[in-house]
């Protein structure tokens, strides 16, 4: 029986070799495989849902304006992350906005929205060269091989990244996380 990781794929190279020639209505399946997974990543690096979804818009559209660009051969997913991580990384330059995530963002329980505000925000506390291997790793399950792309390191130094941004992340939290 396939594994989704493996189906994704398959699906993936179906939508890339449609856009390639020209079918731009290939992007909305690639949008529908990714676009979930490109908006928490925008939303966890910029913080504000408007920005996020701004971001995340100029991201397919990049695809779509570099779709002569493309192979379908496995790196599609580490190039849409990069391109989405420099949109952000500009965004970030250009101005801040903040905004509290809402209960409708997270749904759940108040404790459970609590929580999830609570280790939001203690990210975002995080230095960037911390903040982004724990997004792309523990909350988005990137492999740390394809997340080193997407950053432009190497794996042993992600590694270490993820070790220490988990270390900072866990002493923010103290014992707000421990029942």
């Amino acid at each position: 029986m396939p594994n989704k990781e493996s189906e994704d794929g398959l699906i993936e190279k179906r939508w890339l070799s449609a856009l390639a020639k020209g079918d731009s209505a290939a992007l909305g399946g690639l949008f529908e495989l990714y676009g979930e997974r490109v908006f928490r990543y925008t939303l966890r690096m910029l913080g504000n849902r408007s920005d996020a979804e701004d971001a995340t818009a100029e991201t397919f559209l990049r695809v779509l304006r570099r779709s002569g660009e493309l192979r379908a051969d496995g790196a599609f997913r580490t190039w849409l992350f990069r391109i989405a991580r420099n949109l952000c990384i500009d965004r970030m330059r250009q101005h801040k906005l903040i905004e509290l995530p809402t209960d409708a963002q997270y749904g759940g329980t108040e404790e459970r929205t609590t929580l999830r505000i609570t280790v939001h925000q203690a990210l975002s506390e995080l230095p960037m060269e911390y903040r982004e291997p724990l997004m792309l790793c523990d909350l988005e399950d990137m492999p740390a091989r394809e997340a080193a792309e997407v950053l432009g390191i190497t794996v042993p130094a992600l590694k270490s990244r993820l070790y220490r941004g988990r270390r900072a992340l866990r002493d923010k939290l103290g014992g707000s996380m421990i029942r």
